[in-house]
């Protein structure tokens, strides 16, 4: 009998574990929408570099006239420029980018499933910001453009495959990124990446002499953008954080708070003390080596996620315009518990 209890006890303890650990990574806040069942939003991913590199170089002119109305963004020169076309043509022999475009199409062989992840977080773009038209989105080899593996401007959305070939590739280290970065150089941050993009084109930041409380209310208005674009989608992957960093912040969110509030930091403009909380890095340089980096951010999130889980009237559109930081966090009730 005792030892039937004991096995009791022992299930009881690892169904709580595992609840424990899987919260830490929960999935979006954000309830998902109501979406029309009639939608005709399909994405079509265009593929720059496969056309590029498949123009017959003897022909290089005509061949790239005829990309040009479909790649007018990439093709904005003057094609009967001689200086473009030898510009052109250095790129698509430079050995470098070749075998970059080699490694792209070998980890893309396809964009089948980017394209039906694009189509969902298009439908929830849609419902959310119902008079914006759907961007097009287009992917290239960048020739590792690691500060901006995604573009978006008048509506073109343009990914750079090449930053996203896997954490080890072997060019991620000879163009001197740190290993905390070349981990984020993997396909599933891609949707986390193209989005973001888009939220700070949604997003007011134009209010000046910032204070933490405005920097972290406005980084997590981002990630909230993130929440709604892809509910699916686990919180480890909008942040960058690895699972024991989510686990991390999980249990260390009410000391996080308390250290913000204790040595009142939360309306500070210093930009030294901003950095250390808010910036990028192997980890956060006041807390431990296990602590994440941006942990600042992460507690902004939090903030912005417990604002609209008490204020379910307000719209997407009115958090992201509402400038008054200290309203969002006292409306908020933040409270982490201890």
């Amino acid at each position: 009998m005792k030892k039937y209890f004991f096995y009791i006890l022992l299930l009881l303890f690892l169904i709580i574990t595992f609840s424990c650990n899987t919260c830490n990574d929960k999935k979006s806040r954000v309830i998902e929408a109501n979406l029309p069942k009639n939608d005709t939003i399909q994405v079509k991913i265009q593929r720059y570099e496969k056309a590029l590199f498949g123009v017959d170089q003897k022909n290089l002119k005509n061949g790239l006239k005829k990309l040009k109305s479909e790649y007018s963004f990439f093709l904005a020169g003057d094609l009967n420029d001689t200086m473009n076309l030898i510009q052109i043509k250095s790129y698509l022999t430079d050995s470098f980018i070749v075998n970059i475009y080699e490694n792209c199409n070998k980890v893309f062989p396809d964009v089948k499933d980017l394209e039906a992840q694009f189509t969902k977080a298009f439908r929830y773009l849609k419902y959310y910001f119902p008079d914006k038209k759907n961007p097009k989105v287009y992917t290239y080899v960048s020739g590792l453009d690691y500060e901006t593996p995604v573009k978006y401007a008048d509506s073109v959305l343009i990914i750079a495959l090449d930053m996203y070939l896997g954490g080890n590739y072997k060019y991620y280290k000879m163009i001197g990124q740190p290993l905390y970065r070349q981990n984020r150089f993997r396909k599933d941050f891609i949707m986390t990446d193209c989005m973001r993009e888009i939220a700070k084109t949604k997003i007011d930041n134009s209010k000046e002499n910032k204070k933490l409380i405005d920097i972290i209310v406005y980084e997590g208005k981002v990630l909230y953008f993130i929440d709604a674009m892809l509910p699916d989608t686990p919180d480890s992957l909008k942040i960058y954080y690895s699972p024991s960093q989510m686990e991390w912040c999980a249990k260390n969110e009410s000391n996080v708070w308390s250290f913000i509030i204790d040595k009142k930091l939360l309306y500070s403009s210093d930009p030294s003390m901003i950095a250390k909380l808010c910036a990028d890095g192997p980890f956060t340089a006041v807390f431990s080596k296990q602590s994440p980096s941006r942990v600042g951010i992460w507690i902004g999130w939090q903030i912005v996620r417990a604002f609209m889980e008490h204020n379910k009237k307000v719209t997407l559109n009115e958090l992201f315009t509402n400038q008054d930081s200290q309203s969002i966090l006292t409306r908020s009730k933040y409270k982490p518990q201890k």
